[in-house]
């Protein structure tokens, strides 16, 4: 029975697999990361979100599913403010720079639904500020 990569050729195809799967793997993280953040979520009809939990004051634990976008069954919100204009994925309402929002937390790939944004007050209780 033959070893593994016994010969010199075998070890070079080896090596050119090992490669190969390390820059396909690169060229992935490289595509995720140009993908551009979604500010408008109106026009999928099939988006379903829920807020499921606040387990801070500065976090809130999303349902999202998106057929387009994927599907995030407990996503980690965090308090920001919105840099860019865009719409509630909850209620619709406008987000103009400078709003309290929640938004999916950073990470890296980025999620497909980066750009999505929950404005605060439609989880804060009235009353509150959204401030922490």
């Amino acid at each position: 029975m033959l070893e593994k990569h016994t010969s010199a050729w075998s070890r070079t195809v080896a090596l050119l697999d090992n490669a190969r799967a390390q820059q396909v793997a690169d060229e992935a993280t490289r595509i995720a990361q140009r993908r551009p953040a979604k500010t408008s979520w109106t026009d999928h009809a099939a988006l379903m979100v829920s807020v499921i939990e606040l387990p801070t004051p500065r976090t809130a634990t999303v349902s999202w599913c998106d057929p387009l976008s994927g599907y995030y069954g407990h996503q980690t919100w965090r308090v920001a403010l919105a840099k860019q204009r865009g719409e509630c994925v909850l209620s619709g309402k406008s987000i103009k720079p400078g709003d309290f929002i929640y938004r999916p937390a950073t990470c890296q790939p980025p999620p497909g639904n980066a750009g999505a944004m929950i404005i605060a007050s439609e989880l804060v209780p009235q009353g509150t500020s959204g401030q922490s």
